[in-house]
């Protein structure tokens, strides 16, 4: 049986479908998306859906060849300096779950319109039609995103300025508020953010960035002059415990919108995983 498929409607409808995807994962990973990057990508895999329908390649190649075309998207739109190759693995991921979801939520949709009798058919002839598609599109959009949301795949999140002053030098982060961090000093009560380790230390005095390395509190606390500048805060972790030290700012500031407030923090340089949206971690009580 021939079916007579309009390639040009097809390929545009898989390109605006490909971009909707990238921008819920964007949306559920808390990941900046670069619009004409997100274009390029969902271009790519709108071409991809055209070469795949006239290829004659068995089912499972064509699985393989989208999982590849997906990745190739996400890297695309969310690789940069900092991303590794696992990060864009876990875009990839959550880019075809969100596929599924959404094509199974279009699917439902469809098929409710098609019950009162909307004007689904002909969609190449009938501005109607585009126009229910597009709503449609974006009903599944934001269905996806909340069912994204109640499985836990995005956590609400905000995110705060932090300006710092450390031994003299400025210093300004861009913190992901996470109520999950409850690294505190124990005798002062003081909160600590953890801040991205690389920016931290380069700010540092050389003999002191390099004692902050070593894991012997004794290096750490060894130079007096800087001794009153660092605290060490008791950490629990599924690799264990430990002490982790944390600076005493000169000064420190949290903007969040248009408000400007001092606060009174910790800085805790370390490792963090690599994310261009955020270098450091902050719980505001």
């Amino acid at each position: 049986m021939e079916q007579e498929v309009y390639v040009d409607l097809y390929f545009l409808i898989n390109a605006c479908m490909n971009l909707l995807t990238l921008m819920i994962t964007a949306t559920l990973l808390h990941r900046k998306a670069s619009r004409p990057r997100a274009w390029i990508a969902a271009t790519i895999g709108g071409i991809w859906a055209v070469l795949a329908l006239f290829s004659g390649m068995d089912d499972f190649l064509i699985i393989l060849c989208d999982g590849a075309v997906i990745f190739l998207m996400s890297a695309i739109v969310f690789a940069n300096p900092k991303t590794s190759f696992f990060a864009l693995l876990k875009c990839t991921a959550v880019g075809v779950l969100t596929s599924m979801i959404l094509g199974g939520v279009m699917t439902a949709l469809y098929s409710l319109f098609n019950r009162i009798r909307l004007p689904l058919d002909n969609t190449q002839e009938n501005s109607a039609s585009i126009l229910v598609f597009s709503i449609i599109a974006a009903l599944a959009g934001v269905a996806t995103v909340q069912g994204g949301r109640f499985l836990g795949l995005s956590k609400k999140s905000e995110y705060v300025t932090v300006n710092a002053v450390l031994f003299g030098k400025s210093v300004t982060l861009r913190a992901m508020v996470d109520t999950g961090n409850r690294l505190r000093e124990p005798i002062s009560g003081r909160s600590v953010i953890v801040a991205d380790k690389t920016r931290i230390l380069a700010l540092l005095p050389p003999s002191l960035s390099k004692d902050l390395q070593s894991p012997c509190a004794e290096k750490w606390l060894s130079q007096k002059r800087y001794a009153t500048h660092i605290r060490l805060v008791p950490t629990n972790t599924a690799t264990g415990t430990g002490m982790l030290p944390a600076i005493l700012p000169d000064k420190l500031t949290l903007t969040s919108g248009k408000e400007t407030y001092a606060a009174d923090y910790l800085i805790a340089p370390a490792p963090m995983e690599n994310n261009s949206d955020f270098d450091a971690v902050i719980a505001i009580h």
